[in-house]
Formats: C-alpha cells, structure tokens, sequence
C-alpha cells in the first residue's frame, strides 16, 4: 500500500462511512471472535493503522500484526493492544496461540495469499474462529486497487476453498455492501479509466469523505446488512466476501477417519 494511504486511512477510520459500517457488519456477521470475554488472545492478522485491531480488543488480550512499519505506527497511536511487525505469510507465533483471529482485506495485497492462509491456520487453536474479508469480483476492481496495493479479488466460494485447503472449514458466507455495489462498480469504472497508464503512485484510493448527511445514509445500508447477518441471513452479492471458518477440534481428524473406515 501506498505509505499515503495509511494515513488517509488512520485520519478517516472513525468517520467515513464504509469502515464504520463495515466494524458493523464483521462484528454481526462473527460475533464469536469479537465476544470471547477474556478466554485466550487473538490475532489481527493485517491490522493496518489499529483500529478493527480496537474493536478485537473489546472482547479480551489481543495482538496486531502488520508487515508495514508506518501503519504500526499509526496503530501504536490507538494503544489497544501489541504489535507485531510481521508479513501474515511467516506469522512469528507458536502453533495453536490464538483463540481467534481477524483478516479484514488483506489476503488480496498478500503475494502468497495460500501461504497466508496456512500460517493463521497454524497459529489458530483447535475449535478458534477467523472471520475474514477481501474485496470481491474482478469487475469491480479500480483504481483504488492500484492505491492500496490490491493484487487480486475474490469470490465468497473462492474464499471458502482457500481456507479449507489451508484446514479451515467454512461454517459461514456471504457478501457485504450490497446497497452500494452499483455505484461504486460505476465509481471504479471512472477512476480505472482515468488512471490506467499513470504511475502507481498517482493512484487514490476511494477513502473520501462525502456530505454528512450521505455519509449516515450510507451508514444505515450499512446497519441494515448488519440487522440481516446477525438474523443468521446471507446477502447474494456485495464489494465484500466474507467467511467464517472454524479450525477443527482436536481429534477431528481421526474421528473422520475412524469414520471413514
């Protein structure tokens, strides 16, 4: 990502519309791996500036990990929890450390998205929970994309088998931003022709702030996806896929086999 970004994003996290509703969403969407009321720690894996890193730390200890120092650096101003500087593909945990873990659209800036998802698989407990994000659909790519780094998108399906080839089964999928998923398709058509051919490092990112008035609004489309999802419902289409997958329990594998027998 660019290092401007992280700024951008640092100052806009608490205002701007879409990280506020989508704090909401995640949080319906995996109530478990926020509310775990102090039974072990877990992991943001990508924490970025520090502020879903926040959120995570309401439900009990918690670490941030980031590759980038200038994020932590604006993580280290929030004070919510440790942090680690580290790339999600070599996570310098022991196996089995977390209870839970969080990615919110990282996997898709990751070079070795496979990897990544094996090493939060190693790192999680038996029976912890991930909930996960990362941008969705090729056609909805932009210039934003070219800002943040963005490598790749992906399917709520495509998700869920990325995980559960890393030993993550998927308990749970949607899509997330669903109200607004034609004006921002429209939105990155326009930027993606204005900056294609430019260097990356003109690139900007969507992180605008709109009128007041339009920002609540689209904080309450927001607030009703998250009505939805925590009513146990799926949304078919969105900007966002999400997943929640679970790391099996101890002895899982050889009751499959026994099973299988």
């Amino acid at each position: 990502m660019n290092d401007r970004e992280y700024e951008i994003m640092f100052r806009r996290e608490d205002a701007y519309f879409w990280y506020r509703g989508m704090r909401a969403v995640t949080r319906a969407f995996a109530p478990r791996v926020f509310a775990r009321e102090g039974r072990g720690r877990a992991l943001d894996a990508g924490c970025g500036t520090g502020r879903n890193l926040v959120d995570l730390a309401s439900g009990g200890p918690a670490v941030g990990v980031d590759v980038s120092l200038r994020a932590l650096g604006f993580a280290r101003r929030r004070g919510a929890a440790p942090l680690v500087c580290a790339s999600v593909e070599a996570l310098p945990f022991r196996d089995a450390a977390f209870v839970a873990a969080l990615s919110r659209d990282v996997l898709y800036m990751v070079p070795d998205d496979a990897r990544a998802a094996r090493e939060i698989a190693r790192v999680l407990a038996p029976g912890g929970a991930l909930a996960l994000s990362a941008p969705a659909f090729d056609g909805l790519a932009g210039a934003h994309d070219v800002a943040v780094g963005g490598l790749r998108r992906y399917t709520a399906p495509g998700l869920k088998t990325l995980l559960e080839e890393a030993g993550l089964p998927v308990r749970r999928d949607s899509y997330a931003n669903f109200f607004l998923a034609a004006p921002i398709w429209f939105l990155r058509k326009v930027t993606g022709a204005k900056a294609r051919g430019r260097p990356r490092e003109e690139a900007r990112s969507d992180f605008g702030l709109a009128p007041r008035p339009l920002e609540e609004i689209f904080f309450l489309l927001f607030s009703l996806e998250a009505r939805l999802l925590e009513a146990g419902g799926s949304l078919p289409f969105g900007v966002t896929a999400l997943v929640l997958a679970e790391k099996p329990g101890q002895g899982a594998g050889a009751g499959t086999r026994e099973e299988a027998k």
